[in-house]
């Protein structure tokens, strides 16, 4: 799993390529031979710098064959040789945990005084996470936040081995920015996977921290990591149950509905718009109130607004409101 991260890192700059490269037969041919490389050279007895180097050495062996194909298509062929360039510079440190620092490090900004300190734990599945195949998803990782949350919390990306190819590298940032945003600096009892608000509402600000921060995670690879971050939310939506399905798309789309008021009753552009619903996202996320008063909220942002709730967050806006009178506006009259 190192060797197949260390490799993708070094590669990063070409991995939307590669992803959509994966169906080329060359490509693929290129990719079983990382695999290859990889079970040959990743022994339990060899320390991670040397077994990296193996890995690196024996793949870029293989090219040589692969690149003499007759048919190969003049993009595929510009690919494998700045795939056998970058992959040079691969190393054994562990890019999961270098992804991870900067992800903490910017949501922790967000929450300040609420962050919650968290750890990373990579762990192997032995199957695919939705049970499917690489072909139709090749998003063989997930990551969850385990409740109760411990002190500092432990985040844990689980990767099924056999599946992690380049287009699960660059789903990785999402999954973290979820976690952190999402359920470390909660202050709510644990969220189902039915709550409009948690997988909702509070999931559209992920996305959009995610497309703030990609550049700043690593410029190289930020261009696929928000493509990737899109078709594994189209994978993830697909796959969830209808209750699943309704209440994350109504949570989505009171985001939406929110991000096109702020625009129009506020005179915002649509980036500060955002950002306004992103932050009262991460405000309500913060208040320690029950997770079903936030879903209540969510499900009032539905145009045209009521008039009190128009009031109320045009105060909040013009920072006369807090996020609790937001939420009190749920509350049984």
């Amino acid at each position: 799993m190192l060797a197949r991260a260390a490799v993708f890192h070094a590669t990063r700059g070409r991995l939307g390529r590669l992803c959509e490269l994966t169906h080329d037969a060359a490509v693929r041919a290129v990719l079983a031979e990382l695999d290859r490389a990889v079970r040959t050279c990743a022994r339990g007895d060899t320390d991670d710098r040397a077994m990296v180097a193996a890995v690196v050495r024996t793949w870029v062996a293989s090219f040589g064959e692969i690149q003499s194909w007759e048919d190969i298509a003049p993009d595929t062929a510009e690919l494998l040789a700045d795939l056998q360039e970058a992959v040079g510079s691969a190393c054994a440190e562990n890019p999961f945990e270098a992804i991870f620092t900067r992800i903490v490090s910017l949501s922790s900004q967000l929450y300040g005084d609420s962050w919650r300190p968290a750890t990373l734990t990579v762990a192997h599945l032995r199957k695919h996470p939705r049970e499917s195949d690489v072909d139709r998803d090749p998003y063989a990782v997930t990551a969850l936040t385990p409740w109760p949350r411990e002190v500092p919390a432990e985040i844990l990306l689980w990767i099924y081995d056999d599946g992690f190819g380049p287009a699960a590298y660059a789903a990785i940032p999402i999954l973290l920015i979820h976690e952190c945003v999402c359920h470390v600096a909660a202050s709510q009892e644990e969220a189902k996977n039915d709550s409009q608000f948690a997988e909702g509402f509070l999931a559209w600000a992920g996305y959009h921290f995610l497309r703030i921060w990609a550049a700043q995670l690593d410029p190289l690879s930020a261009a696929a990591v928000q493509e990737h971050a899109d078709r594994l939310g189209q994978v993830l939506a697909d796959r969830a149950e209808p209750t699943e399905r309704k209440a994350r798309n109504f949570g989505k789309l009171a985001a939406r509905e929110l991000h096109s008021w702020f625009q129009s009753e506020c005179q915002l552009g649509p980036e500060e718009s955002g950002n306004r619903v992103a932050m009262l996202a991460v405000e309500l996320n913060r208040a320690e109130r029950p997770i079903a008063e936030k879903d209540r909220f969510v499900s009032l942002l539905k145009s045209p607004f009521p008039p009190r709730v128009h009031k109320k967050l045009r105060d909040w806006n013009d920072g006369l409101a807090t996020s609790d009178e937001l939420l009190d506006l749920g509350l049984p009259a």
